[in-house]
């Protein structure tokens, strides 16, 4: 009979548990889908507050770190950016247009050879439409039998 009770506390507990947990990612993902109508409005300040919303109910919410990510971009706080652009690729590296922002932010603070890094992971991770980007900012690596013909 102890078992027992025991058993059925440990199972309601985990039950709260899992309850509560689902209830704070409902949480942040409805601070996130306000966050992308003052995004899709060009409002960057205010979605920037619904993104920091986001993240504190669920400090895995990939997407709202890339969106914070790039609302400071368009507001041109590069540096802080960055910071979430790392904190995504740390929940998942093969996020391809964080990468690209990311680029960008580092081209606008003078680290082309960075920029270049990332532009080639995100191309490499699938985003194609930055190889514009690549070729208008980045030294393109040649093959090798191009290089053997210049030496001689």
């Amino acid at each position: 009979m102890k078992v027992l009770s025991i058993l059925i506390l440990f199972i309601a507990f985990f039950g709260i548990q899992s309850n509560a947990q689902n209830t704070q990612e409902q949480k942040s993902n409805l601070y996130f889908e306000k966050a992308n109508v003052f995004f899709d409005q060009e409002n960057y300040q205010k979605a920037l507050i619904y993104c920091d919303s986001a993240i504190i109910f669920n400090t895995e919410n990939i997407e709202a770190y890339a969106y914070r990510g790039v609302c400071k971009f368009q507001l041109k706080q590069y540096e802080e950016a960055i910071e979430d652009f790392d904190l995504a690729l740390v929940l998942n590296n093969g996020y391809a247009e964080v990468y690209y922002y990311r680029g960008l932010c580092k081209k606008e603070l003078g680290a082309n050879k960075q920029a270049c890094e990332d532009w080639y992971n995100a191309y490499n991770l699938g985003f194609k439409n930055v190889m514009k980007i690549i070729e208008a900012n980045c030294e393109l690596v040649k093959d090798n039998k191009s290089k053997n013909k210049k030496s001689k």
